[in-house]
Protein backbone atom coordinates (compact mmCIF):
# COMPACT_ATOMS: atom_id res chain seq x y z
CA UNK A 1 0.00 0.00 0.00
CA UNK A 2 1.31 3.71 -0.74
CA UNK A 3 -0.40 6.81 0.92
CA UNK A 4 -0.15 10.00 -1.11
CA UNK A 5 -0.93 13.64 0.63
CA UNK A 6 -3.69 15.05 -1.38
CA UNK A 7 -4.60 18.92 -0.46
CA UNK A 8 -8.42 18.28 -0.50
CA UNK A 9 -9.22 14.65 0.97
CA UNK A 10 -5.74 14.61 3.20
CA UNK A 11 -4.13 10.93 2.57
CA UNK A 12 -5.30 8.92 -0.58
CA UNK A 13 -4.35 5.21 -0.10
CA UNK A 14 -3.69 2.97 -3.13
CA UNK A 15 -2.78 -0.68 -2.95
CA UNK A 16 -3.55 -3.76 -4.90
CA UNK A 17 -5.64 -3.10 -8.16
CA UNK A 18 -5.78 0.86 -7.99
CA UNK A 19 -2.14 1.39 -7.11
CA UNK A 20 -1.44 -1.10 -10.23
CA UNK A 21 -3.92 0.55 -12.44
CA UNK A 22 -2.03 4.28 -11.24
CA UNK A 23 1.22 3.16 -12.28
CA UNK A 24 0.42 2.54 -15.96
CA UNK A 25 1.79 4.57 -18.34
CA UNK A 26 -2.13 5.76 -19.04
CA UNK A 27 -3.10 7.06 -16.31
CA UNK A 28 0.34 9.08 -15.34
CA UNK A 29 -0.13 10.67 -18.83
CA UNK A 30 -3.10 12.53 -16.74
CA UNK A 31 -0.53 14.27 -14.29
CA UNK A 32 0.38 16.50 -17.80
CA UNK A 33 -2.97 17.45 -18.05
CA UNK A 34 -4.51 20.56 -16.27
CA UNK A 35 -8.07 20.14 -14.85
CA UNK A 36 -9.23 23.13 -16.05
CA UNK A 37 -7.44 23.51 -19.43
CA UNK A 38 -6.53 27.30 -19.82
CA UNK A 39 -8.42 28.54 -16.54
CA UNK A 40 -4.62 29.15 -15.15
CA UNK A 41 -4.90 32.37 -17.59
CA UNK A 42 -7.76 33.54 -15.19
CA UNK A 43 -6.84 32.20 -12.19
CA UNK A 44 -2.82 31.51 -11.75
CA UNK A 45 -3.22 28.85 -9.43
CA UNK A 46 -5.84 26.69 -11.64
CA UNK A 47 -2.34 24.39 -12.52
CA UNK A 48 -4.35 21.19 -10.68
CA UNK A 49 -4.05 17.94 -12.84
CA UNK A 50 -6.88 14.90 -14.49
CA UNK A 51 -4.25 13.11 -12.09
CA UNK A 52 -4.79 14.71 -9.14
CA UNK A 53 -9.27 14.53 -9.55
CA UNK A 54 -8.86 11.01 -10.64
CA UNK A 55 -7.53 10.18 -7.22
CA UNK A 56 -9.75 12.13 -4.80
CA UNK A 57 -13.25 10.66 -6.91
CA UNK A 58 -11.48 7.47 -6.09
CA UNK A 59 -10.80 8.07 -2.27
CA UNK A 60 -14.56 9.15 -2.27
CA UNK A 61 -15.56 6.29 -4.35
CA UNK A 62 -13.95 4.07 -1.82
CA UNK A 63 -15.91 5.79 1.22
CA UNK A 64 -18.88 6.00 -0.11
CA UNK A 65 -18.42 1.96 -1.58
CA UNK A 66 -18.13 1.45 2.70
CA UNK A 67 -20.80 3.48 3.91
CA UNK A 68 -23.21 1.68 1.45
CA UNK A 69 -22.10 -1.85 2.63
CA UNK A 70 -20.45 -3.11 -1.23
CA UNK A 71 -19.38 -6.25 -1.21
CA UNK A 72 -15.87 -6.68 -2.19
CA UNK A 73 -16.08 -7.49 -5.51
CA UNK A 74 -17.44 -4.57 -5.97
CA UNK A 75 -15.73 -2.04 -4.14
CA UNK A 76 -13.17 -3.61 -6.70
CA UNK A 77 -14.93 -2.46 -9.79
CA UNK A 78 -16.32 0.97 -8.08
CA UNK A 79 -12.87 2.21 -7.16
CA UNK A 80 -11.49 0.80 -10.65
CA UNK A 81 -14.28 2.92 -12.86
CA UNK A 82 -13.40 6.02 -10.10
CA UNK A 83 -9.74 6.01 -10.89
CA UNK A 84 -10.38 5.42 -14.75
CA UNK A 85 -12.99 7.98 -15.35
CA UNK A 86 -11.13 10.11 -17.22
CA UNK A 87 -8.22 8.27 -18.99
CA UNK A 88 -9.71 8.80 -22.17
CA UNK A 89 -9.15 12.53 -22.12
CA UNK A 90 -7.10 14.46 -24.62
CA UNK A 91 -4.83 17.50 -23.81
CA UNK A 92 -6.36 20.51 -21.74
CA UNK A 93 -8.99 18.71 -20.48
CA UNK A 94 -12.59 19.81 -22.29
CA UNK A 95 -11.33 22.48 -24.10
CA UNK A 96 -10.10 20.40 -27.11
CA UNK A 97 -13.10 17.75 -26.67
CA UNK A 98 -15.71 19.53 -28.62
CA UNK A 99 -13.27 20.41 -31.49
CA UNK A 100 -11.71 16.48 -31.64
CA UNK A 101 -15.53 14.52 -31.07
CA UNK A 102 -16.41 15.28 -34.74
CA UNK A 103 -13.67 13.50 -35.80
CA UNK A 104 -13.23 10.54 -33.44
CA UNK A 105 -16.81 9.86 -32.52
CA UNK A 106 -16.71 9.36 -29.19
CA UNK A 107 -16.58 11.59 -25.66
CA UNK A 108 -13.51 10.96 -23.05
CA UNK A 109 -16.04 9.03 -21.42
CA UNK A 110 -15.65 6.25 -23.81
CA UNK A 111 -12.47 4.17 -23.00
CA UNK A 112 -13.16 0.60 -23.73
CA UNK A 113 -10.45 1.07 -26.46
CA UNK A 114 -7.98 1.53 -24.10
CA UNK A 115 -9.04 -1.03 -21.65
CA UNK A 116 -8.62 -3.48 -24.44
CA UNK A 117 -4.90 -3.19 -24.60
CA UNK A 118 -1.59 -2.31 -23.35
CA UNK A 119 -0.80 -1.81 -19.61
CA UNK A 120 -4.50 -1.26 -18.05
CA UNK A 121 -5.51 -4.57 -20.10
CA UNK A 122 -2.99 -6.27 -18.46
CA UNK A 123 -3.74 -5.04 -14.72
CA UNK A 124 -7.30 -5.59 -15.32
CA UNK A 125 -6.48 -9.11 -16.48
CA UNK A 126 -4.37 -10.01 -13.85
CA UNK A 127 -7.22 -9.19 -11.24
CA UNK A 128 -9.57 -10.87 -13.17
CA UNK A 129 -11.41 -7.95 -14.90
CA UNK A 130 -12.72 -7.56 -17.88
CA UNK A 131 -13.25 -4.10 -20.15
CA UNK A 132 -17.24 -4.74 -19.80
CA UNK A 133 -17.14 -5.10 -15.96
CA UNK A 134 -15.74 -1.19 -15.82
CA UNK A 135 -16.68 0.81 -18.84
CA UNK A 136 -20.54 0.51 -17.81
CA UNK A 137 -19.80 1.70 -14.59
CA UNK A 138 -18.14 4.70 -16.05
CA UNK A 139 -21.18 5.50 -17.93
CA UNK A 140 -23.43 5.36 -14.89
CA UNK A 141 -25.19 2.41 -15.38
CA UNK A 142 -26.17 -0.18 -12.36
CA UNK A 143 -23.81 0.78 -8.84
CA UNK A 144 -22.18 3.33 -11.22
CA UNK A 145 -24.30 5.84 -10.15
CA UNK A 146 -21.71 6.65 -7.61
CA UNK A 147 -19.09 7.33 -10.57
CA UNK A 148 -21.49 8.75 -13.18
CA UNK A 149 -24.77 10.41 -11.93
CA UNK A 150 -26.13 13.98 -11.12
CA UNK A 151 -24.80 13.90 -8.08
CA UNK A 152 -21.51 11.64 -7.94
CA UNK A 153 -17.94 11.47 -6.58
CA UNK A 154 -16.28 12.43 -9.58
CA UNK A 155 -18.29 16.01 -9.25
CA UNK A 156 -18.56 15.91 -5.56
CA UNK A 157 -14.49 16.28 -5.93
CA UNK A 158 -13.68 18.38 -8.86
CA UNK A 159 -15.99 20.87 -7.17
CA UNK A 160 -14.38 21.26 -4.07
CA UNK A 161 -11.16 20.79 -5.85
CA UNK A 162 -11.71 23.44 -8.54
CA UNK A 163 -12.64 25.87 -5.88
CA UNK A 164 -9.44 25.04 -3.91
CA UNK A 165 -7.01 25.80 -6.54
CA UNK A 166 -8.59 29.02 -8.34
CA UNK A 167 -9.75 30.70 -4.92
CA UNK A 168 -13.14 30.75 -5.72
CA UNK A 169 -15.76 30.34 -2.49
CA UNK A 170 -18.31 28.70 -4.10
CA UNK A 171 -17.16 24.89 -4.52
CA UNK A 172 -17.86 24.96 -0.37
CA UNK A 173 -19.61 21.23 -0.24
CA UNK A 174 -20.45 18.99 2.69
CA UNK A 175 -19.45 16.14 1.09
CA UNK A 176 -18.61 13.97 4.53
CA UNK A 177 -22.68 14.78 5.40
CA UNK A 178 -23.80 14.09 1.79
CA UNK A 179 -21.63 10.56 1.71
CA UNK A 180 -23.32 9.39 4.83
CA UNK A 181 -26.91 10.31 3.67
CA UNK A 182 -26.44 8.29 0.75
CA UNK A 183 -28.09 4.84 0.94
CA UNK A 184 -29.32 2.68 -1.91
CA UNK A 185 -33.12 1.83 -2.09
CA UNK A 186 -33.84 -1.07 -4.67
CA UNK A 187 -30.58 -0.68 -6.10
CA UNK A 188 -30.76 2.59 -6.82
CA UNK A 189 -28.76 5.53 -5.30
CA UNK A 190 -30.63 8.06 -3.48
CA UNK A 191 -29.98 11.10 -0.91
CA UNK A 192 -31.87 10.59 2.26
CA UNK A 193 -34.13 13.41 3.82
CA UNK A 194 -31.13 14.31 6.04
CA UNK A 195 -29.19 15.08 2.91
CA UNK A 196 -31.42 17.47 0.74
CA UNK A 197 -29.74 20.28 1.70
CA UNK A 198 -26.10 19.38 1.09
CA UNK A 199 -27.27 17.75 -2.29
CA UNK A 200 -29.00 21.12 -3.00
CA UNK A 201 -25.54 23.11 -1.90
CA UNK A 202 -24.11 20.62 -4.39
CA UNK A 203 -25.91 21.59 -7.35
CA UNK A 204 -25.88 25.36 -6.19
CA UNK A 205 -22.34 25.22 -6.17
CA UNK A 206 -22.01 23.64 -9.58
CA UNK A 207 -24.23 26.60 -11.08
CA UNK A 208 -22.05 28.73 -8.71
CA UNK A 209 -18.82 27.82 -10.60
CA UNK A 210 -20.10 27.65 -14.06
CA UNK A 211 -19.69 31.66 -14.57
CA UNK A 212 -16.85 32.29 -12.09
CA UNK A 213 -15.14 29.18 -13.61
CA UNK A 214 -16.07 27.02 -16.13
CA UNK A 215 -17.58 29.25 -18.51
CA UNK A 216 -15.68 32.50 -17.59
CA UNK A 217 -15.40 34.27 -21.03
CA UNK A 218 -11.33 34.39 -20.73
CA UNK A 219 -11.75 30.16 -20.51
CA UNK A 220 -14.40 30.65 -23.39
CA UNK A 221 -12.32 32.62 -25.67
CA UNK A 222 -8.94 30.63 -25.06
CA UNK A 223 -10.87 27.63 -25.72
CA UNK A 224 -12.19 28.75 -28.78
CA UNK A 225 -8.61 29.80 -29.96
CA UNK A 226 -7.12 26.60 -29.00
CA UNK A 227 -9.61 24.72 -30.91
CA UNK A 228 -9.35 26.95 -33.74
CA UNK A 229 -5.79 25.90 -34.04
CA UNK A 230 -6.45 22.14 -33.95
CA UNK A 231 -8.97 22.45 -36.39
CA UNK A 232 -6.75 24.13 -39.24
CA UNK A 233 -3.79 21.62 -37.79
CA UNK A 234 -6.52 18.20 -38.57
CA UNK A 235 -7.77 20.16 -42.03
CA UNK A 236 -3.71 20.52 -43.12
CA UNK A 237 -3.42 16.60 -42.73
CA UNK A 238 -2.74 15.80 -38.45
CA UNK A 239 -4.66 12.85 -37.04
CA UNK A 240 -7.27 13.65 -34.54
CA UNK A 241 -6.42 10.15 -32.92
CA UNK A 242 -3.10 11.50 -32.56
CA UNK A 243 -3.77 14.76 -30.84
CA UNK A 244 -6.30 13.46 -28.50
CA UNK A 245 -3.42 10.78 -27.35
CA UNK A 246 -1.33 13.64 -27.00
CA UNK A 247 -0.98 15.77 -23.52
CA UNK A 248 -0.55 19.50 -22.75
CA UNK A 249 2.94 20.21 -23.56
CA UNK A 250 2.90 17.76 -26.84
CA UNK A 251 0.07 19.58 -28.04
CA UNK A 252 1.67 23.05 -27.80
CA UNK A 253 4.89 21.71 -29.35
CA UNK A 254 2.73 20.05 -31.67
CA UNK A 255 0.96 23.26 -32.81
CA UNK A 256 4.15 24.91 -33.28
CA UNK A 257 5.84 22.83 -35.18
CA UNK A 258 2.50 22.91 -37.41
CA UNK A 259 3.57 26.41 -37.93
CA UNK A 260 0.74 28.69 -39.82
CA UNK A 261 -2.56 29.48 -38.17
CA UNK A 262 -2.23 26.70 -35.50
CA UNK A 263 1.51 28.00 -34.02
CA UNK A 264 -0.26 31.43 -34.16
CA UNK A 265 -3.02 30.43 -31.57
CA UNK A 266 -0.59 28.53 -29.85
CA UNK A 267 1.64 31.57 -28.99
CA UNK A 268 -1.11 33.91 -28.55
CA UNK A 269 -2.65 32.25 -25.63
CA UNK A 270 1.08 31.16 -24.18
CA UNK A 271 1.62 35.19 -24.30
CA UNK A 272 -2.06 35.70 -23.17
CA UNK A 273 -2.33 37.98 -26.07
CA UNK A 274 -6.20 36.74 -26.46
CA UNK A 275 -9.00 37.75 -28.60
CA UNK A 276 -11.28 39.97 -27.17
CA UNK A 277 -15.50 39.38 -26.80
CA UNK A 278 -16.77 41.65 -30.47
CA UNK A 279 -20.53 40.33 -28.46
CA UNK A 280 -21.50 38.24 -25.17
CA UNK A 281 -24.71 38.50 -24.94
CA UNK A 282 -27.20 35.49 -23.67
CA UNK A 283 -30.41 34.14 -24.96
CA UNK A 284 -32.63 37.13 -24.48
CA UNK A 285 -30.96 38.79 -26.75
CA UNK A 286 -30.86 36.54 -29.63
CA UNK A 287 -33.03 35.16 -32.34
CA UNK A 288 -33.07 31.24 -32.65
CA UNK A 289 -31.59 31.52 -36.22
CA UNK A 290 -27.64 31.71 -34.74
CA UNK A 291 -28.26 28.99 -32.52
CA UNK A 292 -28.88 26.17 -35.48
CA UNK A 293 -26.05 27.60 -37.48
CA UNK A 294 -22.45 26.16 -37.46
CA UNK A 295 -19.77 29.01 -35.81
CA UNK A 296 -17.91 28.84 -38.80
CA UNK A 297 -20.03 29.79 -41.16
CA UNK A 298 -21.08 32.62 -38.99
CA UNK A 299 -17.68 33.33 -38.90
CA UNK A 300 -17.54 33.76 -42.82
CA UNK A 301 -20.57 35.57 -43.14
CA UNK A 302 -19.22 37.95 -40.29
CA UNK A 303 -16.37 38.47 -41.90
CA UNK A 304 -17.69 39.22 -45.28
CA UNK A 305 -20.23 42.21 -43.23
CA UNK A 306 -16.86 43.50 -41.31
CA UNK A 307 -14.11 42.93 -44.31
CA UNK A 308 -11.90 41.06 -42.37
CA UNK A 309 -10.74 37.85 -42.84
CA UNK A 310 -12.64 34.77 -41.04
CA UNK A 311 -9.53 33.60 -39.39
CA UNK A 312 -10.04 36.69 -37.29
CA UNK A 313 -13.54 36.20 -35.68
CA UNK A 314 -14.32 32.97 -33.40
CA UNK A 315 -17.91 32.16 -32.86
CA UNK A 316 -18.85 30.79 -29.52
CA UNK A 317 -22.23 28.52 -29.43
CA UNK A 318 -22.23 26.50 -26.41
CA UNK A 319 -24.70 23.78 -25.69
CA UNK A 320 -27.84 25.06 -24.51
CA UNK A 321 -28.37 22.99 -20.93
CA UNK A 322 -30.73 20.33 -22.11
CA UNK A 323 -31.02 18.08 -19.24
CA UNK A 324 -33.48 19.04 -16.25
CA UNK A 325 -31.34 19.75 -12.97
CA UNK A 326 -32.80 18.03 -9.89
CA UNK A 327 -33.39 15.16 -11.38
CA UNK A 328 -31.58 13.03 -8.31
CA UNK A 329 -33.69 10.68 -6.47
CA UNK A 330 -34.27 11.65 -2.52
CA UNK A 331 -36.16 9.05 -0.28
CA UNK A 332 -38.42 11.05 2.24
CA UNK A 333 -39.86 8.42 4.64
CA UNK A 334 -40.52 5.42 2.24
CA UNK A 335 -41.33 7.52 -0.96
CA UNK A 336 -39.10 8.37 -3.47
CA UNK A 337 -39.19 11.65 -5.12
CA UNK A 338 -36.84 13.66 -7.55
CA UNK A 339 -34.78 16.59 -5.56
CA UNK A 340 -36.28 19.39 -7.56
CA UNK A 341 -39.58 18.12 -5.85
CA UNK A 342 -38.50 18.67 -2.44
CA UNK A 343 -35.58 21.58 -2.52
CA UNK A 344 -37.55 24.74 -3.35
CA UNK A 345 -34.38 26.13 -4.86
CA UNK A 346 -33.17 23.16 -7.04
CA UNK A 347 -36.03 23.81 -8.89
CA UNK A 348 -34.98 26.94 -10.18
CA UNK A 349 -31.72 26.09 -11.02
CA UNK A 350 -32.36 25.00 -14.72
CA UNK A 351 -33.68 28.43 -15.70
CA UNK A 352 -30.80 30.18 -13.71
CA UNK A 353 -28.30 27.92 -16.26
CA UNK A 354 -29.87 28.82 -18.91
CA UNK A 355 -29.43 32.68 -17.56
CA UNK A 356 -26.26 32.40 -17.34
CA UNK A 357 -25.92 30.79 -20.98
CA UNK A 358 -23.43 33.18 -23.28
CA UNK A 359 -23.39 33.34 -27.29
CA UNK A 360 -19.70 35.39 -27.94
CA UNK A 361 -18.21 36.70 -31.00
CA UNK A 362 -14.65 37.06 -30.17
CA UNK A 363 -11.89 38.80 -32.67
CA UNK A 364 -8.18 40.62 -32.16
CA UNK A 365 -8.39 43.47 -30.08
CA UNK A 366 -7.67 46.08 -33.08
CA UNK A 367 -10.65 44.54 -34.91
CA UNK A 368 -12.91 44.28 -32.57
CA UNK A 369 -15.44 47.49 -32.31
CA UNK A 370 -15.68 46.23 -36.22
CA UNK A 371 -16.66 42.97 -35.93
CA UNK A 372 -19.02 44.37 -33.59
CA UNK A 373 -21.08 46.58 -35.48
CA UNK A 374 -21.06 44.07 -38.51
CA UNK A 375 -22.17 40.76 -36.02
CA UNK A 376 -24.68 43.60 -35.08
CA UNK A 377 -26.60 43.71 -38.43
CA UNK A 378 -25.32 39.75 -39.38
CA UNK A 379 -27.55 38.61 -35.96
CA UNK A 380 -29.70 41.02 -35.93
CA UNK A 381 -28.75 42.12 -32.40
CA UNK A 382 -29.90 45.65 -30.82
CA UNK A 383 -27.94 48.30 -31.32
CA UNK A 384 -28.39 48.77 -27.20
CA UNK A 385 -27.28 45.31 -26.66
CA UNK A 386 -23.76 46.08 -28.29
CA UNK A 387 -23.26 49.49 -26.31
CA UNK A 388 -24.41 47.45 -23.01
CA UNK A 389 -22.07 44.50 -23.97
CA UNK A 390 -19.19 47.17 -24.54
CA UNK A 391 -19.78 49.17 -21.75
CA UNK A 392 -19.02 45.12 -19.42
CA UNK A 393 -15.78 45.10 -22.00
CA UNK A 394 -14.49 48.04 -21.02
CA UNK A 395 -15.09 48.52 -17.69
CA UNK A 396 -13.66 44.26 -17.10
CA UNK A 397 -10.09 43.65 -16.79
CA UNK A 398 -9.88 40.85 -19.24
Amino acid sequence: MTEIRDPVHGYVKLEGLALELADTPQMQRLRWIKQLGLASLVYPGANHTRFEHSLGAYHLAGMLSDHLGLKEEERLKIGAAALLHDVGHGPLSHATEAVLAPYLRKEHESIIDLLKRGELKEVLDGHGLRPADIQPLIHGNGLGQIVSGEIDVDRMDYLIRDAHYTGVAYGVIDRLRLLQEMTLHHGQLVVQAGGIQAATSLLISRLLMHPAVYYHHVCRISECMISAGIQHMIEEGANAAEIKAMDDIQLFGAMAKAGGYAAEMASCIRSRKLFKRAVYVGLESLDTLPLKVSGRILAQEIAQEAGVEADCILVDNPALPDAPEGSFPALVGEEVKLLREVSPLVSILERAHRAGWRFGVYAPARLRERVAQAARRCLNLKKSTVQHTFSEIDNECL
